[in-house]
């Protein structure tokens, strides 16, 4: 469950995220709720990892869609970010930090099972996330954040594993947290898990799938009748599929799709395996397309459990119950915003219309000039990026 407790994220001035609060201050704060604080230093760790790495240029694009590193970089250059990147992510940390307060009213705690238990469900959904990321972007002809230098997809696991040791457990307190705020109005018991498994069969079978590009329908039908009088589907492709990244296999696209993605996908009530559907036009190239789904394997309950459980916990229903709780909760949070990143206006942070000078960046190149004698601070490949300065 993606916290966001608006769609709205400002987009006004442009200012660095590096430390700009006054230096007589041993730990800024970007953001304090009831109490608790988010550092400035938290914030730009949490910057430098999303802008600089793969592991954060994944989890941003699948956390905020809209978003992408060539976004982040500030006016001031590497080093310093964009007001529209640095309080989207700010936002995120606030709403993350009202949902732990949040559940420690509920009398929520979480154990060292929980967390375990939240790592495992992460690393499952970001697998999930992953593939249909990177599934989109080939579509769209483009490498996706979340694949290597060698065009493998990285895992959920290689994910969590090469971002900073407590980014990753904030990731995963937070996981645990949802999957507790969830849990308290879905039915988990093994009955109800049973019941949802049987019922979604769709949902937990792999299907391989393969296509033969063609040029005009008429070609298609014919490829289709062909491999209806016999012809197998492997070789009509190898023979006259158009599209040359599948062809050498044999159309084979993989088999990282679920039945019920692949019927949404491609519109139909039904798929019989190894049979040819209904040619179906790529508006992007005009290029008529043949699918096939080669084989499928129905995953048994035994192993899907958790993935049922996670499936009751994110009931549309469920889902809107959380999130009007946290709503309610957040309005009544005294939330403060450090004045440099904007303020806290119908709970998310608006950005300054005019920053206060002091805040601006001492230069524009790709390091900054401190207003002030101080140790520099602004090496992206180490400690925090800085791009400012204030009094102290």
């Amino acid at each position: 469950m993606k916290r966001q407790l608006t769609g709205a994220v400002a987009v006004l001035a442009v200012l660095a995220s590096g430390a700009l609060a006054s230096a007589c201050q041993v730990t800024p704060t970007a953001a304090t709720a009831a109490g608790a604080t988010i550092s400035v230093q938290s914030l730009n760790s949490q910057l430098r990892t999303l802008e600089t790495t793969v592991a954060g240029g994944c989890l941003l694009q699948l956390e905020n869609a809209q978003l992408s590193t060539f976004d982040a970089v500030g006016t001031g250059g590497p080093g310093t970010y964009s007001m529209e990147f640095t309080n989207a992510v700010l936002n995120n940390q606030i709403g993350d930090l009202l949902a732990q307060q949040f559940a420690a009213s509920k009398g929520i705690t979480l154990s060292d099972a929980d967390l375990a238990t939240a790592r495992s469900d992460f690393e499952s959904t970001l697998d999930g996330e992953i593939s249909q990321e990177v599934q989109s972007a080939s579509s769209e002809g483009v490498v996706s954040y979340c694949q290597l230098a060698t065009g493998t997809d990285i895992t959920g696991q290689q994910l969590l594993g090469a971002l900073p040791a407590s980014f990753a457990a904030e990731q995963v307190r937070n996981q645990a947290v949802d999957e507790k705020l969830l849990a308290r109005g879905a039915d988990l018991s093994p009955a109800a898990v049973a019941k949802y498994y049987a019922a979604n069969q769709g949902l937990f079978t792999q299907a391989c799938v393969s296509r033969i590009v063609t040029d005009t329908q008429a070609h298609a039908n014919q490829l289709v009748s062909q491999i209806d009088g016999g012809a197998s589907f492997a070789s009509v492709a190898e023979a006259t599929s158009l599209d040359t990244q599948t062809k050498a296999q044999g159309g084979a696209l993989g088999c990282n799709y679920t039945l019920s993605q692949v019927e949404e996908d491609l519109g139909v009530q039904a798929v019989t395996v190894g049979q040819p559907l209904t040619p179906v036009q790529d508006t992007s190239t005009g290029q008529w397309i043949i699918y096939a789904v080669t084989s499928q394997t129905v995953e048994p309950l035994s192993s899907v459990t958790s993935l049922v459980r996670r499936e009751l916990l994110q009931t549309t229903a469920n889902v809107n119950r959380v999130s009007k709780e946290l709503v309610v909760y957040a309005h009544t949070a005294d939330v403060t915003v450090n004045p440099q990143y904007g303020d806290w206006k119908h709970l998310t942070v608006v950005a300054p219309v005019g920053p206060p000078s002091k805040y601006l960046l001492a230069s524009v190149g790709g390091t900054s000039t401190p207003l002030q004698p101080r140790a520099s601070r602004s090496d992206s490949s180490g400690s925090d990026s800085s791009a400012g300065t204030s009094g102290g």
